[in-house]
């Protein structure tokens, strides 16, 4: 991808609200590079389409990851949803302690 098409892409992206890497565009569009011709314009579809790629990348949920990166991914997911409950079950149960409410 050109670095015009770069540069109108972020413009365009930015003039919507998003905050976005210069880096992470240029990674998004050499991905749709493949599917678009080289006339192509970016349009609003395209915004959400990044959007969500961006949301996704890093997860066990992001396109093109091999199967052993999603199970990695999806188990440190599930160690942290963990992690979390021990933390949210400690915190109910001060709460009950200072409110005086007993376990039914």
């Amino acid at each position: 991808m050109s670095e015009l098409a770069l540069i109108q892409t972020i413009k365009f992206f930015r003039s919507y609200g998003l905050k976005c890497e210069e880096e992470l565009v240029e990674e998004w569009l050499n991905a749709i590079s493949t599917t678009k011709d080289s006339s192509y314009q970016v349009c609003e579809d395209d915004l959400y389409e990044f959007n969500d790629c961006c949301r996704l990348k890093g997860t066990a949920y992001e396109e093109g990851i091999d199967d052993q990166t999603k199970i990695a991914r999806l188990l440190e997911e599930v160690n942290g949803l963990k992690s979390e409950i021990a933390v949210l079950k400690k915190d109910k149960e001060l709460l009950e302690d200072r409110l005086g409410v007993t376990p039914f």
